[in-house]
């Protein structure tokens, strides 16, 4: 009984979850189409924190002005004396007339949060930067954010900000100025981090308290997974009550489906819902997810997608068809986006530990201390394994555990992973990569087989083969069989695009191994990097010296970052673009590009390629430009440079473009 219980439960999720309402009924916002940024916003606006401009849109890439900061902040933390700061006048650029005047006044002299800036203005209206953000949420969650910080700005308030996870999914420049979607992520990021205050007593004693940060009016935090917001009320499985009270009503559909927390008040109405985030991924954890029973099968996409069939399929993150699916993968259903998911990752591990129970996880440990979350359709299968026992998991696309089954079932583990320089561990997991704790430096380069087999240690095993053929870069192929649009091609183990690769032919002797896709195109090479990444370089002649006395001439090259000078003897002249290799402190290679002189705009396919003489050229997404008009590097990129105009000039080897020439 409980178990059928449970199936009905489960397929009351799904078909909710696939409901998609205009953003006026779901109390989102119009323009907002990324997933994880409308989670966001709607966790703040759930809370009041964030709204919209009238109109039903949220601006997610318009940069965030320091008022509109101080009003999410002084929102976030709430209190009865905020109204009587409107009239208090700290800054000469913030009269009582303002907007913000009450916000930017308390945060300022209530809480000591943040300062004007030297002139004695606040500057209201100017971007904030993602260094003063940082800093202010620090001090929001840590009363000895100054002393920690070192006193280095912004750089240690952001080491702050990275430790805590305050940060995660925002990486600026601390100058840069930061889009209302980032501080969205900022602000969630808050929701769930460690507050820590420090208190002294009379008798000169200090003690430290840390615990989760709550907003405003939160008292308690219930972890469930999300049914449906339906106008006023939160549906919900695995909490104490299956239904409960919104403070402000919602019917978006962003957050159905997550594992999360509710945030209560004092009468036990939801604040906000904010989604468990995991540990491998950053994504919200789902928990709805079909393993399928045979090739090619539809059996539970229905109650995935609530009856939809004209979902886009993306299997290991290329787009795909129902038809390239295998037995054991692992689909989801992004009702935002109306996509499907599979993966096709599946693990042999050590079962090391579990929270909260073995016969309920909510998360595993495995793989020398890595946590992944559980979807609760897969603790029926992990309910049969207990800690110190092996297992194979099967994973979703953005690493959550679906399901478990035994060593000796068909389901065999595949799982691969790539290995750097520095020996870190990276495992393929669909569309996303994830990070293996431990160094592995013995298989630099490598593409490796993972598995944990019999304690918490990590096993590799090298892996090759796959490929039959060449790889040729300009026509994107690998043998008879075409190069999937985002192929992974690893270099030694070092992600590289096809552009990078300064060979249009790389031997078959090269290719260590391939990976096929389940519509024949190949989605994962790794390359041996000798002549493949070898280490020619492109650039400009920018000075020859001519020394009389010693016979002596020496050339110095700009390539873009840096420039080079050695002796050599070759013929070429100033301005010349170049190919050239060094060794030992000299030249051991350098020739003179090709050159196409006034290539019209019509010649142009997109930014990365040019039809020129009857032949089609690849173009670097790295590709130097070189501006004469400013006798400078043109550093805004192939499109831009098109736009620019003027007299462009292309230079050429081996059939790919290795520098332009734009302007005068």
């Amino acid at each position: 009984m409980k178990k059928r219980v449970f199936s009905a439960l489960l397929a009351l999720v799904l078909a909710l979850s696939a409901v998609v309402l205009p953003a006026s009924a779901a109390g989102g916002f119009s323009d907002v189409s990324d997933k994880k940024t409308a989670q966001n916003v709607e966790v703040l606006r759930l809370l009041g924190v964030v709204e919209g401009n009238g109109i039903g849109q949220f601006n997610p890439y318009a940069q965030l002005t320091r008022a509109e900061f101080c009003k999410m902040l002084v929102t976030l933390m709430g209190s009865s004396d905020v109204l009587r700061y409107k009239t208090v006048t700290i800054f000469p650029d913030v009269r009582a007339s303002h907007w913000a005047a009450r916000y930017i006044n308390y945060a300022v002299r209530g809480e000591k949060l943040l300062a004007g800036l030297p002139d004695g203005t606040f500057q209201p209206d100017r971007a904030i930067s993602y260094g003063e953000a940082v800093t202010i949420l620090m001090r929001l969650l840590r009363t000895d954010a100054d002393a920690a910080s070192g006193g280095i700005w912004p750089e240690g308030y952001i080491d702050l900000a990275k430790a805590s996870g305050v940060s995660a999914g925002v990486e600026l420049a601390g100058g840069a100025a930061i889009s209302r979607a980032q501080a969205a992520q900022l602000f969630v990021n808050v929701l769930g981090a460690k507050a820590t205050s420090s208190s002294t007593d009379k008798d000169g004693e200090t003690s430290t308290t840390t615990r989760v940060y709550n907003p405003a009016n939160c008292v308690s935090r219930e972890r469930v997974t999300l049914i449906a917001l339906n106008g006023n009320t939160a549906r919900v499985s695995g909490g104490k009550k299956n239904s409960y009270d919104l403070v402000r009503p919602s019917s978006a559909t962003v957050l159905n489906g997550l594992k999360g927390d509710l945030l209560l008040d004092a009468d036990g109405k939801v604040l906000t819902f904010v989604p468990v985030v995991s540990s491998t991924t950053g994504a919200a954890v789902s928990n709805a997810a079909v393993i399928l029973s045979a090739d090619k099968s539809t059996v539970g996409i229905s109650a995935l997608t609530g009856g939809r069939t004209d979902f886009d399929v993306y299997r290991n993150g290329v787009l795909s068809s129902i038809s390239s699916l295998r037995r054991y993968d692992v689909v989801t259903y992004d009702a935002s986006t109306n996509t499907l998911y599979a993966c096709d990752t599946r693990v042999a591990v050590y079962y090391e530990a579990c929270e909260p129970s073995p016969d309920a996880p909510n998360s595993i440990t495995v793989l020398n201390g890595m946590e992944f979350s559980v979807l609760p359709t897969a603790q029926e299968s992990l309910a049969k394994f207990k800690p110190g026992k092996t297992m194979t998991l099967l994973l979703t696309s953005d690493g959550s555990v679906a399901g478990a089954v035994d060593g000796e079932s068909s389901a065999r583990a595949n799982a691969v992973g790539i290995v750097d320089s520095q020996g870190v561990l990276q495992m393929f997991c669909g569309s996303t990569m994830i990070t293996i704790k431990g160094t592995y430096s013995e298989y630099s380069g490598k593409l490796v087989g993972i598995s944990a087999s019999k304690d918490k240690t990590v096993s590799l095993s090298a892996r090759s083969g796959g490929a039959s053929g060449n790889l040729d870069v300009r026509e994107g192929t690998l043998g008879g069989k075409k190069l999937a649009d985002n192929v992974l091609i690893y270099v030694d183990g070092e992600l590289k695009s096809l552009s990078e690769l300064t060979e249009v032919i790389v031997p078959q002797s090269q290719i260590i191994y391939a990976r096929t896709n389940g519509s024949g195109q190949v989605d994962l090479i790794a390359l041996s990097g000798t002549d493949v990444n070898s280490t020619e370089k492109y650039g400009r002649v920018k000075n020859i010296i001519e020394d009389k006395e010693s016979k002596t001439r020496s050339i110095e090259i700009d390539y873009g970052t840096s420039t080079v000078t050695h002796n050599a003897g070759y013929a070429i002249n100033v301005g010349d673009f170049v190919a050239f290799k060094e060794s030992d402190g000299r030249f051991t290679q350098m020739v003179t590009l090709d050159k196409f002189n006034r290539v019209p705009a019509s010649a142009w396919v997109g930014t990365t390629a040019i039809n020129y003489g009857g032949r089609t050229y690849n173009v670097p997404s790295n590709v130097l430009i070189w501006n004469r008009d400013g006798g400078s590097w043109f550093t805004d990129g192939v499109d831009a440079a098109i736009r620019y105009g003027g007299s462009i000039n292309l230079y050429v080897k081996d059939g790919i473009i290795r520098a332009i020439e734009i302007g005068g």
